[in-house]
């Protein structure tokens, strides 16, 4: 196993990603097309905030689908700077791939933000960790992914996208079993993130938080 694999080695250096400023729409057309769960927000190269498919959902529900008007605003009226959530945890370049486990777990997010001199120049997954062989440092794992620059509408990112899906590869999964074979640890395969206990429900490993849904 190495031990000397950083973060540059790993990260995917084209991604998705919206601004503040975008139609929240057209970020929600983004994710359903890219088939991604997480947009990362930006402002210029700066990453200020996500965007995940559920609260983009919630917020277009809320609205009816109505597209605005006298009676107040409408789903055409709202922006990604409008629902967006905090900013994804961030390491540099040169950190550790057990760094990233480490912060993936700490913070049940299932990619993390890379960044260099203020600017975010990729992203990382907890599908990528396991794939390097990191050595474990808690538990749990997996993946998916997101970003692009500021402007009008989403877009791909400076260089596009991200491995196939921007990071977001759902044919990279790991977890690690307990005495029965049931998952105990990894990624959960119903909102991606690392965790340090899956539990078994409906046939997937998720998640706690997922399996009382």
């Amino acid at each position: 196993m190495r031990t000397d694999t950083t973060v540059r080695d790993v990260m995917h250096r084209e991604f998705l990603g919206v601004s503040e400023s975008d139609p929240l729409r057209d970020a929600a057309a983004l994710l359903v097309d890219e088939e991604t769960n997480c947009l990362v927000v930006l402002r210029g190269g700066e990453s200020v905030g996500r965007l995940g498919c559920r609260d983009a959902l919630g917020a277009l529900l809320d609205t009816g689908g109505d597209e605005g008007g006298e009676g107040g605003e409408g789903d055409g009226d709202l922006t990604v700077g409008s629902v967006m959530g905090p900013p994804l945890p961030t390491v540099a370049p040169d950190d550790s791939l057990a760094a990233v486990e480490e912060r993936l777990v700490a913070e049940g997010s299932d990619r993390i933000v890379v960044v260099e001199d203020g600017e975010a120049v990729g992203v990382v997954t907890g599908g990528d960790v396991l794939a390097a062989g990191a050595p474990r440092s808690g538990d749990g794992v997996h993946d998916p992914l997101s970003d692009g620059e500021a402007t009008g509408e989403p877009r791909r990112g400076d260089t596009a996208m991200m491995g196939s899906d921007g990071g977001v590869d759902p044919a990279v999964e790991a977890s690690s079993t307990d005495a029965s074979g049931s998952p105990t640890q990894g990624v959960c395969e119903s909102c991606g993130a690392l965790v340090p206990d899956l539990v078994s429900a409906n046939g997937q490993a998720v998640c706690p938080e997922c399996r009382e849904v």
